[in-house]
């Protein structure tokens, strides 16, 4: 049973034995025994001071997922200053040209605006393609595609400065499927130094697919998930249970939501290892 086995675990990752927990929420021991083998519920009076005691939100007490706050923006940077660093990088050349020559001075501040945003680890697409989950359904830009262009993986970040980014939304009810795919490479990379993220030419696309009733296909990345310790990593179990749990055929060849399960390996060096073969 989820809760009895969520009041051991978070009674042990806060230090504490079933006395202890028993004295602070002024019970009998035998009554945290009785809740952990399963055999009694906590009344909803101690389910919230449970929470409290243990540091949890209800949500997490309860089913083992970590609270959804709605909207969830997914992808969305926390701070602009990855934006200001490619403002900075861009206007030195040209504030240089100022004093030399304007139209080389514009060519290099083209050439590195492209190797920044092409090769270095940071998706600065994500100020435009991040997408939200919402309570009634999922908002995500209007000029949605399954793959972008070189050309638009280049004028995305440009829009999102710009204020260009527009939104469609989507309701539950008018889903017919969701399925959730990551993309392998022709190669496993695992033995080498590469690991998702490393370049935004060379990294495994992972998106999830929303097929509507009346036919009309949404894709929704999921890349973000490759940042570790992100906000995206850890919630996306959470939002895929979320999702199931929606009246949506939800399909999931590559059994990824159980993968997830593993903190102990990267959900890509799980899925090379199921494809090759390898142990």
């Amino acid at each position: 049973m989820a809760l009895a086995d969520n009041i051991i675990k978070y009674r042990k990752k806060n230090g504490m034995t079933q006395e202890q927990l028993a004295e602070s929420l002024m019970i009998s021991r035998q009554s945290i025994s009785r809740w952990e083998l399963g055999e009694n519920l906590p009344s909803i009076d101690n389910l919230i001071s449970l929470s409290g005691l243990l540091d949890i939100s209800l949500d997490e007490l309860i089913t083992g997922e970590p609270y959804l706050h709605f909207p969830f923006d997914f992808g969305r940077p926390k701070s602009k200053a990855a934006a200001v660093i490619l403002i900075i990088i861009v206007l030195i050349p040209i504030l240089m040209g100022f004093i030399g020559n304007i139209w080389m001075s514009l060519l290099i501040a083209v050439i590195l605006y492209m190797i920044v945003v092409w090769f270095y680890p940071y998706d600065y697409k994500c100020y435009y393609n991040y997408w939200s989950l919402e309570k009634r359904g999922i908002r995500y830009i209007s000029d949605n595609q399954e793959v972008y262009s070189s050309w638009d993986n280049l004028i995305m970040p440009i829009k999102a400065l710009l204020k260009m980014r527009k939104t469609k939304f989507i309701p539950y009810q008018q889903m017919k499927e969701i399925e959730i795919h990551l993309q392998l490479l022709g190669y496993n990379p695992r033995h080498s130094n590469y690991s998702p993220g490393t370049s935004q030419l060379m990294n495994e696309s992972f998106t999830l697919k929303i097929t509507t009733k009346d036919e009309q296909i949404v894709y929704l990345t999921l890349k973000p998930y490759y940042v570790k310790k992100s906000k995206e990593r850890q919630m996306l179990p959470t939002i895929l249970e979320f999702l199931k749990r929606k009246n949506v055929e939800f399909i999931d060849k590559q059994n990824i939501c159980e993968l997830l399960k593993n903190s102990d390996k990267s959900l890509t060096e799980q899925l090379y290892e199921l494809r090759d073969g390898h142990k």
